[in-house]
């Protein structure tokens, strides 16, 4: 079983987390294996060990209960709750999109359809217990039966539920939506950020070859100033040599 994390320890890794370079890391990377283990790397100097998939889960929790704590204070007036996380994770996430990435996306929906079933349950009570004919034998027809009913309860208890089973239908249906349309960014996005990789790329492989043809252009034409040098040295070399012999004649020749 891993080691529970300390305070000390958690203040350590929301500090790094927190950066805008991993921030940003988190925000552009569809598999952030990389990233956390970076993350384990710079907990480890601070002396505290753990993998990537701890750091990983970690901060998923945190995520989880950040917006769940946010999401709660957000709709109650009164019943607010605090959390000792709360504002270092605030400060970090508070400010931030919460579509960013696959993990904030995923994250975005799962609390969207947890407020939004919260919000149907709220609904359907107050519907019940605002009825005129809501008495103790209709709220127990609303309510799910844990063995068969009567035959009298069974045929009333379509007539309770059929608005509300449609009113989920269209919440799932739109809950579909949303979730379709933030694959399709999510996808959008992956795509826009491989193809900034792949420009990039390509951008720092042209730079290195045309480095590589200037260095073979200054190359040639060194070796051709080097060659036109030696070239004019053993002409003049030549010509010293031919000064010399004849000299050298004309003091052998008798006088």
């Amino acid at each position: 079983m891993a080691e529970s994390w300390s305070v000390d320890e958690v203040q350590t890794f929301l500090s790094l987390v927190g950066e805008e370079r991993i921030q940003r890391e988190l925000d552009g990377a569809t598999r952030n294996e990389k990233v956390f283990q970076e993350v384990a790397q710079l907990l480890a100097a601070h002396g505290y060990h753990r993998t990537y998939k701890q750091c990983r889960d970690k901060l998923k929790k945190l995520k989880s209960d950040y917006r769940t704590i946010k999401d709660h204070n957000g709709r109650s007036g009164a019943n607010r709750r605090t959390w000792k996380w709360f504002d270092q994770m605030d400060a970090i996430y508070g400010s931030r999109p919460a579509s960013n990435g696959r993990e904030g996306a995923l994250d975005s929906a799962t609390s969207l359809l947890d407020n939004t079933i919260e919000d149907d349950a709220l609904s359907t009570i107050d519907s019940l217990a605002l009825s005129p004919c809501s008495d103790a034998s209709t709220v127990i027809a609303a309510s799910p039966p844990a063995r068969p009913s009567t035959p009298a309860t069974s045929s009333r208890t379509p007539e309770r539920l059929v608005p509300g089973k449609r009113k989920r239908s269209m919440h799932h249906q739109e809950h579909l939506a949303v979730l379709r349309e933030m694959q399709v960014a999510d996808i959008q996005q992956q795509e826009l950020n491989r193809a900034q990789r792949e420009l990039h790329l390509q951008m720092a492989i042209d730079e290195a070859r045309q480095a590589r043809e200037q260095e073979a252009a200054l190359r040639t034409e060194e070796n051709a100033q080097t060659a036109a040098f030696n070239q004019a040295f053993l002409n003049v070399m030549g010509m010293l040599v031919q000064a010399m012999s004849g000299r050298q004649e004309q003091n052998s020749l008798p006088d």
